[in-house]
């Protein structure tokens, strides 16, 4: 007689092990990502758990359908039950007022929701649908690639089909090898790094502790079907050769000057893909991006802001400063880096961070439910302190969508918006213009 071994009944398996993220990734913990994308057909919270469902029976231990261990900065697998379960909490409808548009009303939820243990958090209502991700769980490039396809699942009842190569081994260290080792006198200039200069407020920090910053996040956003002809027909005419993401940075800091929003910094922070590093076909996941800061010559002038984006990526100082970050996370085994307590200065100027994403062509072919005059593209990162404001730059169906989030106790939304409103009606109307 053939022996039979009792064996787990279905969905019992035991979910793997905990693990422990990576320096690159335990760096991002106390900052997410916000976005909203709309109107949609057919795209429901039932929609999306069930595709969260089918993501962990296909990948049981990926980030995505892991729960947080922030104090250990551990990602937790689960059983199957366990995550149908834990994905009650994932996917949630919000039912906004009539006052309200839709959207603002999935984007307000979901700023002022903590994710506490979640690794993300979908919300729908009226045709929108908002994704709160934790930042640990990967960059814009993950997210941009993980929360579309997560919506066209959901619309069609499938399960994601998501890109799940193998990411290579030590990205960091094969980068720096890629880039610094065919080219060691690239180190010099690497090691020439800038920073933000200190405030007096800054200064003065060390000697009593500042009363913890509670956040009262404001966002703008805005579209324009123009802006990007606009800029790049400035540029081919005035700058051939420079980048139109120099055109808008100069752009934004023009706006800003014009309507009384100083940056307080002669320079800014953009932040920098740090893949361009890698040998080609090179795969990472996680973070793999740095912000840096930059001092052009004129904020308010192209040609200076091309200048210092394109020395920037030829020194690899980004790549330098996501070494050293993920170097010292590693040896000093420390979770993460709290963001710093500051006072806010009696007179605060914008601590200025700029992002251009470029075209999110992974949002095209979804079930959009209008035309694309229509279409809502709103982004809300963490800010990263009182006197932050940071600002992002996408193109969706053709146009430019600008998205912009800081502090509204420190900052008056008024003039904030109206920076943003003249930089999509004429991006290059305010910034110098050669003879």
């Amino acid at each position: 007689m053939t022996s039979v071994r009792p064996g787990r009944a279905a969905g019992t398996a035991p979910p793997a092990a905990a693990r422990r993220m990576s320096a690159r990734d335990r760096g991002w913990l106390s900052v997410d990502n916000l976005r909203t994308i709309g109107p949609l057909h057919g795209v429901t919270a039932e929609g999306l758990r069930a595709a969260l469902v089918r993501l962990h029976e296909a990948h049981p231990t990926h980030q995505a359908v892991c729960r947080m261990d922030r104090e250990a900065a551990r990602w937790i697998p689960l059983s199957r039950s366990g995550f149908a379960a834990f994905s009650r909490s994932l996917a949630v409808r919000v039912d906004g007022t009539g006052t309200v548009h839709p959207a603002d009303a999935v984007t307000r939820w979901l700023v002022d929701e903590p994710l506490g243990d979640r690794p993300l958090l979908l919300a729908v209502g009226g045709g929108y649908v908002g994704a709160k991700m934790s930042h640990a769980l990967g960059d814009g490039r993950i997210v941009n690639t993980l929360f579309p396809e997560l919506m066209r699942a959901a619309a069609r009842g499938r399960a994601p089909r998501l890109p799940f190569p193998t990411p290579v081994r030590l990205p960091v260290v094969r980068a720096a090898l890629h880039h610094f080792g065919r080219n060691p006198s690239r180190l010099l200039s690497a090691a020439k790094i800038l920073r933000p200069p200190a405030s007096p407020a800054d200064a003065d920090a060390g000697t009593e502790a500042p009363a913890p910053w509670r956040p009262d996040i404001a966002y703008g956003t805005a579209r324009s079907a123009t802006a990007p002809a606009r800029a790049r027909t400035w540029r081919d005419r005035h700058a051939p050769g420079v980048s139109a993401a120099a055109v808008l940075f100069a752009g934004a800091s023009a706006a800003l000057i014009h309507c009384g929003l100083t940056p307080k910094w002669p320079g800014l922070v953009v932040l920098f893909d740090a893949r361009r590093y890698l040998p080609a076909g090179s795969t990472v996941d996680g973070n793999f991006a740095w912000g840096q800061y930059l001092l052009p010559a004129d904020l308010t002038d192209p040609r200076a802001v091309h200048e210092s984006l394109a020395e920037e990526f030829a020194s690899g100082r980004p790549l330098a400063m996501l070494a050293l970050r993920t170097a010292r996370l590693a040896l000093s085994r420390t979770r993460h880096e709290p963001p710093a307590l500051r006072p806010v200065a009696a007179d605060p100027r914008p601590e200025l961070t700029l992002t251009h994403i470029g075209r999110i062509s992974e949002y095209v072919d979804l079930p959009w439910a209008g035309p694309p005059e229509e279409w809502r593209n709103m982004s809300v990162p963490t800010t990263g302190g009182p006197e932050a404001l940071t600002m992002s730059f996408s193109e969706l169906g053709g146009a430019l969508y600008m998205n912009v989030s800081f502090d509204r106790a420190v900052f008056d939304p008024a003039p904030v918006r109206r920076a943003i409103d003249l930089i999509c009606e004429d991006p290059v109307g305010l910034i110098n213009t050669p003879a």
